[in-house]
């Protein structure tokens, strides 16, 4: 009888550890859905509580707002980029554009934002080097079992995402698949998110855990959207701050995407095992509103003031508590953060993005080894690189760095800086290096440091330079009315 008893509970026993074994045994989905263009106030989501104007007041995205009701809104959430090829292979690799080469969109070097300027940008790469290990590639080494696939905009040349661990893909695209397309499916919105529909589905079917990335060309210019949704929004009161009736409607067209992909999540019964990423690649271009289309934020796309590089950043999934951060969090820390939720360990060299998970969890259980940061961010600062010119939006060579409560910006044409203190003055209205010229050599020092680490190219100064044949003089007063005052330091 003794040892029935014995024999009952080493079965008891057994079952339990399967049991055990098999919750271990869990493979979260991760869905990583990047807008293109969109800007921080442009969504009707509060990105952060002590700032109304951080949600539109007339732009509706209530998909958005379900998916941020149940994770966590990053406040101060950055692309790592002003623009689109240098953001999305950041978000692919966890490394920043200045260390990858890539800082401008790789089918662009040449013309006037490269010739008869007062610099010489440095030369970019003109694709995603085979050589970097994308967050695809380290999934399907690691973990064999798991499918992957990149549906949407691609835009870094190299073969398209196939080359580059994707298992099924749209292909080698670029802004030009996003335009011109049929009423029902403006900007691809419906295609990439059926496409992904049934791509989870499939996966679902086959018992596959996956890695899902949804790359809008949604709402870069030019802008579409369905006629319905045309209608509706202009039937609409104009916003006090918002009013520009095409650009709601295709940014409310994405979002009826997005809440595809939540409700397709929901029928698959994949919830409670699934990470949704939502971000934008960069702020949204100049639209013709009484304020910035991207909130209270100065400057927009292709400039390194807020407005370019803050942006809608909202993570939501197994554990995650619901409310907001304030830390600062860049698209290069979704590598390390994928990693942590697959048990991933062991990252290429030179990921400088740092995990999110711990920070996110409710109950946080990661090994000690689970910090990946390197370079930057794990010194307590963060680098934006952009050494390139896009006359028409302002933009001239620049590098900007956060570190502490400043955040510090540095011309190369005239080595001018501005700083500010974003708690203070988020429009960055008031420029503080006549006063705190200390504040700005250090913060200078520590940015050199960082780009030789890294070893970032650099504009230099054009010997053949005519100031009366400045490309800049084909758009009087852009520049000069994004630039405001500033502070000249000699060393």
């Amino acid at each position: 009888m003794k040892h029935h008893h014995i024999l009952a509970a080493l079965i008891v026993f057994t079952a339990l550890l399967s049991v055990s074994c098999k919750k271990e045994e869990v493979k979260p989905n991760i869905i990583l859905i990047l807008a293109d263009d969109q800007g921080w106030g442009a969504t009707s989501v509060v990105m952060d509580p002590s700032v109304p104007a951080s949600a539109s007041d007339f732009i509706r995205t209530p998909n958005l707002e379900r998916l941020a009701a149940r994770g966590t809104v990053f406040s101060s959430g950055y692309a790592p980029h002003p623009n689109c090829s240098p953001s999305r292979a950041a978000i692919l690799t966890g490394k920043s554009p200045a260390q990858l080469h890539l800082t401008d969109i790789v089918d662009r070097h040449s013309g006037p934002f490269f010739e008869g300027n007062r610099l010489i940008p440095p030369p970019h790469a003109a694709s995603l080097d085979t050589s970097e290990i994308t967050i695809a590639e380290l999934i399907k080494r690691e973990l064999p079992d798991y499918a992957t696939a990149h549906f949407g905009k691609w835009h870094l040349a190299a073969g398209g995402p196939e080359q580059h661990g994707f298992d099924a893909s749209h292909g080698e695209t670029t802004n030009r698949e996003g335009d011109g397309n049929p009423p029902d499916n403006p900007k691809k919105i419906f295609t990439i998110t059926r496409d992904g529909m049934d791509w989870m589905e499939s996966m679902v079917a086959e018992g596959r855990p996956f890695y899902l990335q949804l790359s809008h060309y949604a709402t870069h210019l030019r802008i579409e959207s369905r006629p319905k949704t045309l209608e509706e929004v202009s039937q609409r009161n104009p916003g006090h701050r918002h009013t520009f009736v095409p650009y709601a409607a295709m940014a409310e067209d994405l979002d009826t995407g997005v809440g595809m992909i939540l409700d397709k999540i929901e029928e698959l019964g994949i919830a409670d095992k699934t990470y949704v990423i939502y971000l934008a690649d960069n702020g949204t271009y100049p639209t013709p509103n009484p304020a910035n289309i991207n909130g209270p934020l100065h400057g927009w796309k292709a400039t390194l003031w807020e407005g370019g590089i803050r942006v809608p950043f909202i993570i939501a999934g197994p554990g995650i508590s619901a409310g907001y951060q304030y830390i600062m969090v860049t698209g290069c820390d979704l590598y390390p953060t994928i990693c942590d939720w697959l048990g991933i360990r062991s990252l290429p060299d030179g990921v400088e993005g740092k995990s999110l998970a711990g920070i996110l969890a409710e109950h946080a259980d990661l090994p000690e080894n689970h910090e990946v940061s390197s370079t930057g961010e794990k010194n307590g600062f963060q680098v934006f690189h952009f050494p390139h010119y896009q006359h028409q939006k302002g933009n001239h060579p620049a590098s900007t760095i956060y570190q502490g409560p400043y955040k510090l910006i540095k011309w190369y044409e005239d080595t001018t800086f501005h700083l500010y203190s974003l708690q203070d003055d988020l429009e960055e209205t008031h420029n503080l290096a006549g006063d705190k010229p200390d504040v700005v050599l250090e913060m200078d020092r520590v940015m050199k440091s960082y780009f030789e680490e890294i070893g970032a190219w650099m504009p230099t100064l054009n010997p053949n330079f005519s100031p009366a044949s400045d490309p800049a003089l084909q758009y009087p007063g852009v520049k000069e009315r994004l630039m405001e005052q500033s502070y000249f330091i000699t060393e």
